[in-house]
């Protein structure tokens, strides 16, 4: 699978922490960052970045990047704001 930038959860927060995305996050904001960058990710990553980013039942060594708000929205976990993860 290609690798977007630093990952594309994490260049999600990133976005998120630039003021580039705004909260909260959804499929299409994933296809807004990937529009931004030109990349052109598959589209069931589109679908299951945040949810995995989110999902404790996902791999023990997965990144838990989001907070579910339920209905398809998320937001950025706060352990994950401010300048370091620009």
């Amino acid at each position: 699978m290609t690798k977007y930038g630093r990952g594309l959860n994490r260049e999600i927060v990133a976005a998120v922490n630039r003021g580039e995305l705004s909260e909260p996050l959804t499929t299409a904001s994933v296809r807004q960052l990937a529009a931004l960058r030109g990349w052109k990710p598959a589209e069931n990553l589109v679908l299951v970045a945040l949810a995995n980013a989110a999902s404790d039942d996902h791999s023990p060594t997965y990144r838990k990047y989001f907070r579910s708000l339920g209905g398809g929205k998320y937001r950025v976990r706060d352990e994950f704001r401010g300048p370091t993860w620009r």
